[in-house]
């Protein structure tokens, strides 16, 4: 359901000016992932006096409803305060996750109306039903396929792999992670042990290789939305402190965000190379 395009016979707190106040979340929903499981922690945030006097009297809880359309899975989940933490068994899941976080009433309230609400409203009371909805907080997903836990790994959304049937090295966005299509000779040289193995190029790679196909994803990213590969950068540019001011749809952002997602791969580089030229120095 988009809460968006939804009208109420009754005023809900969230929807457009319906009722005076505020509601969303403190702070980004927190997905913790385990061996088995995701742990899922919302805080969500209410001003709004009628409606917060309910909560104290019982009559109002907070509820998140979690759905996943690929395995039919659906879960309510009730909290009688603002912090909302429950589990989803990761075999139940897969592909998109969906939630919505609503106040809903925990009983019948006849003659219901708010201080706050739209003039339209003025002079109208509502009896509800229990769990009719009375409030929006938001709406999130996440996306059960992505491996959370490993996102800042390079590996987590790009691959370096052999294509046989070109001359020079191809970027494909067209595929889950981003490749990094190697002709057959370069392909061997990259994969021999003396340079897979030595992690002193780890840097030269990020700042060459790695980085260039990162900038060619960033600056088509809109295209291929749908990937994998974009939906797994989607949740770290969302979620991390460190971009929060660095809208990836201002082109000239792009640079500053693919490094940031590498981690400083030019710091890195020259300190690599320093210490290169250190350890061959002491060798002589």
């Amino acid at each position: 359901m988009k809460f968006n395009d939804v009208t109420f016979p009754h005023p809900v707190l969230g929807i457009a000016d319906a009722i005076g106040g505020i509601t969303g979340f403190l702070n980004n929903p927190q997905i913790t992932v385990s061996d088995d499981r995701y742990k899922i922690v919302i805080e969500c945030s209410l001003t709004n006096n009628d409606l917060i006097k309910l909560l104290q009297e019982g009559k109002a809880e907070f509820l998140c409803e979690a759905t996943c359309s690929n395995t039919v899975y659906r879960e309510n989940t009730l909290s009688d305060n603002a912090r909302i933490e429950f589990e989803i068994p990761k075999k139940q899941v897969k592909g998109k996750v969906e939630f919505i976080c609503l106040l809903v009433a925990q009983q019948s309230l006849p003659n219901y109306s708010n201080a706050d609400a739209h003039r339209d409203y003025s002079g109208f009371t509502f009896d509800l039903d229990k769990g009719d909805i009375l409030a929006f907080f938001g709406e999130f997903t996440f996306d059960a396929d992505i491996k959370y836990e490993k996102l800042k790994a390079v590996s987590s959304f790009m691959e370096v792999v052999e294509r046989e049937d070109i001359e020079y090295t191809n970027i494909d966005l067209k595929k889950s992670k981003i490749e990094v299509q190697l002709p057959t000779n370069e392909y061997n040289i990259y994969r021999s042990d003396v340079i897979a193995q030595e992690i002193k190029f780890a840097s030269i790679f990020h700042s060459s290789l790695v980085l260039n196909a990162l900038l060619t994803a960033l600056y088509n990213f809109e295209e291929h939305e749908d990937y994998l590969w974009a939906k797994a950068l989607k949740y770290r540019l969302a979620n991390e402190d460190q971009f929060q001011n660095l809208n990836i749809k201002e082109k000239e952002n792009i640079p500053e965000i693919a490094q940031r997602l590498l981690g400083n791969p030019f710091g890195r580089l020259l300190s690599g190379l320093n210490v290169i030229v250190e350890s061959t120095e002491s060798e002589e």
